[in-house]
């Protein structure tokens, strides 16, 4: 091991110089050979604190047998990460600390938390052996092995077992299994903000019973508090439940869309009154100095006024915001005719997913475009004031198309695809879909027709970036994957966008 780390300080002598000559192309491979060394080098610091824990608590046994003491036994031995923690000696081996994490955090420069995270890790992904000596596996086999092949940072596989710790009291072994098989996956090709925005989403929908107020308390709750004013400013604050605040966030949105005019307004064309734009409807963004705090309140107000002018408001209220809802036909069907009816009001969409599940696999759960997963009740108060546009897809996900006839999508095609793809399908990205714009996979100007197995939806950055033709789709039964350039992966191994799956 000496001999390896020398050799790196040899190469770190040089690598400045020699990655200053490098063309884009091959500093990207070098970033990339860097960063499964990295990997390497981390699998290895996992497996040295495991093996100074179980040292010191073998040394802390023995100590103990010496003395003639109660002392640890041979179970803290078996249980691997943390028996020498129950140590009450100064130091089982003379090093002078009563825990490991305290001698780690010395002797390798590294904080407490660092070393009580790398600890975690040695317990939950590094084979053990038991009282008799036969060997105990992982408790996280499959991400054990992720992990100790390279293809799972040491970050993302903390992310990985402590959502999984979160969810073990609340779900049967089954459940927890597909969760770390579908988190390792995720972890396997993607950064691990990403992978902690995918790991709540399980967490949510699998404790979204668990820890749900009651309908009583919500109602004592909720509500618009009309407060005193600050600094000049009227003070409003608002306590709404999931469906209240989808219905405010679909408003307010409308003035956060990164592709929306600087000071657009429904039913105003594009830089109308706006004496800054550069070009009659092209306005000026960089003008906008808004903070999203304030484009939201701008969203909620214009939304107000829009209705106001309109006239539509009756005595009993107005016409409520379309939102879209993804649930399972039948699941939903089946708890609708049971006590729940559709009535007029605003519009609700579902589309059916793989029969039985939903949006995370979980049986029973929905999707609302900005609040993210919600449960089967929350739905059916929505579908209970609503029309249900059901969305049919075929056994693959598909829906007829309209051929060429038209270049823009049109709603119910949007709709459609809206349905299927829930979000930016570009991998990694998180957009919803209502901030997202349907792009023709084959170009309509090549012949491309405007179908659902043609279309995919796209935020503007990753839109962009896709005209630049370094990136490809392939569509998969209705589903897209994304080719990467050789720089980003010289295998150009196939991708595609789980968030929203």
């Amino acid at each position: 091991m000496g001999g390896i780390a020398a050799s790196l300080r040899e190469v770190c002598a040089a690598a400045v110089d020699d990655a200053g000559v490098l063309g884009f192309a091959e500093a990207a491979a070098f970033a990339g050979d860097v960063e499964e060394l990295a990997r390497a080098v981390e699998f290895l610091q996992v497996v040295a604190a495991g093996a100074v824990d179980r040292t010191r608590a073998r040394a802390a046994i023995s100590a103990a047998s010496t003395r003639g003491g109660a002392g640890l036994t041979g179970e803290d031995e078996a249980g691997g990460t943390g028996a020498a923690l129950k140590s009450t000696v100064a130091g089982p081996v003379g090093d002078g600390y009563r825990r490991t994490t305290d001698f780690l955090r010395d002797r390798l420069r590294i904080s407490t938390a660092e070393a009580h995270r790398r600890l975690c890790l040695a317990g939950d992904l590094l084979p053990r052996v038991g009282l008799t000596g036969q060997p105990i596996p992982a408790v996280h086999e499959e991400l054990a092995a992720a992990f100790a092949e390279g293809e799972v940072p040491s970050r993302s596989a903390t992310i990985i077992t402590q959502a999984l710790d979160r969810v073990r009291v609340m779900a049967d072994s089954a459940t927890v299994a597909r969760m770390e098989e579908a988190l390792t996956m995720v972890a396997a090709v993607h950064d691990p903000d990403f992978l902690t925005r995918v790991a709540r989403r399980w967490i949510d929908g699998l404790d979204q019973d668990g820890t749900e107020p009651t309908e009583e308390l919500l109602r004592q709750l909720q509500g618009a508090f009309i407060r005193r004013p600050r600094h000049g400013l009227q003070h409003l604050e608002i306590f709404a439940t999931t469906d209240q605040f989808e219905q405010l966030l679909t408003v307010m949105n409308t003035a956060t869309n990164p592709r929306t005019g600087t000071s657009q307004v429904a039913g105003t064309p594009a830089g109308a009154g706006d004496p800054f734009a550069a070009e009659p409807g092209v306005p000026d963004e960089r003008l906008d100095l808004r903070t999203r705090p304030q484009r939201l309140l701008d969203g909620v107000v214009a939304g107000s006024k829009i209705s106001l002018a309109s006239g539509g408001l009756p005595a009993t209220g107005g016409l409520r915001p379309q939102v879209l809802v993804t649930i399972d036909y039948r699941d939903l069907l089946t708890r609708l005719t049971t006590g729940a009816g559709a009535a007029d009001g605003g519009t609700a969409s579902h589309v059916r997913n793989e029969p039985g599940t939903g949006p995370l696999g979980l049986a029973g759960t929905g999707t609302l475009a900005f609040t993210g997963p919600v449960t089967a009740a929350t739905i059916r108060k929505i579908a209970c004031d609503a029309d249900i546009i059901p969305v049919l897809l075929g056994s693959e996900g598909r829906v007829l198309d309209i051929g060429r006839t038209s270049r823009i999508f049109p709603p119910h095609i949007r709709k459609a695809i809206t349905a299927r793809d829930k979000g930016c399908t570009f991998p990694g990205c998180t957009i919803p879909a209502p901030w997202c714009e349907a792009h023709h996979i084959d170009y309509w100007s090549r012949g491309g027709p405007t179908s659902t197995d043609n279309g995919v939806l796209l935020c503007s950055h990753h839109h962009h970036l896709i005209h630049k033709e370094q990136w490809t789709i392939q569509s998969r039964a209705g589903t897209p994957w994304y080719i990467p350039p050789p720089h980003l992966d010289p295998h150009q191994k196939p991708r595609q966008n789980h968030y929203f799956t």
